[in-house]
């Protein structure tokens, strides 16, 4: 009679035993299957970098400057290192990423060659409250690698403009729109390469922008 009562009992603990083979056996299957697909592979994250413009034998200004933080146009934004081949089509690195947006990584290279040049007394960057008396606005137009050409270049357009917040007459108080193009061959075909010869261009474009602000701010405060 004992032995008939825990027959129930015995069936119970197979039956519970079979229950988890059957789990675990099914999660090994499913991570299984997830890793038996593609390899996974590690994204590459790049930064412009460049050494400072410098300037020799001018004088500082003695007023202050501010960055507006800088737009881009809709095509190149995002992180994606974007490369074209003509007029019509683009197309992207799939491993390889802009650390950050580029009208951010621009206009913070832009901001700390500005501050590094020790050509005017106060610089704000676009995080800081404090109120400049001239506004600097960007709009980065074009960001990407040209492949039509041997070698392959890095072309940048940045559209800069510059106000005074003290001139009280609306159309007095826009100094100067400008646009700046560069293209840098480069050296190495990859997106490395890519980095390495847009740094370039951003550093002929930044000694550009900085000596066209410093010679405009100079001829208002006079």
């Amino acid at each position: 009679m004992e032995n008939l009562l825990s027959q129930p009992r015995c069936f119970q603990k197979i039956w519970q035993s079979f229950c988890l083979i059957l789990i675990v056996s099914s999660f090994f299957l499913i991570t299984g299957c997830a890793t038996s697909g593609k390899p996974q592979y590690n994204v590459e994250h790049y930064l412009l970098n460049y050494q400072a413009p410098s300037w020799n034998k001018l004088e500082k200004i003695v007023t202050s400057v501010k960055f507006n933080r800088f737009s881009i146009a809709a095509a190149y934004n995002s992180t994606n290192m974007i490369f074209r081949n003509d007029a019509y089509s683009l197309d992207f690195f799939n491993y390889s990423r802009w650390a950050v947006n580029p009208a951010d990584m621009i206009g913070d290279s832009l901001f700390s060659n500005m501050i590094g040049s020790g050509l005017f007394l106060a610089v704000f960057s676009r995080h800081e409250t404090d109120e400049g008396r001239f506004i600097i606005s960007g709009s980065i137009e074009e960001f990407y690698l040209r492949t039509d050409k041997s070698p392959k270049t890095a072309h940048i357009g940045i559209a800069i403009s510059m106000q005074d917040s003290r001139e009280k007459e609306t159309g007095k108080r826009m100094m100067f729109q400008k646009k700046y193009v560069r293209e840098e061959p480069l050296q190495d075909p990859s997106p490395r390469g890519y980095c390495k010869a847009a740094s370039q261009a951003m550093q002929v474009i930044s000694h550009e922008i900085i000596s066209d602000i410093y010679a405009a701010v100079k001829t208002r405060t006079k």
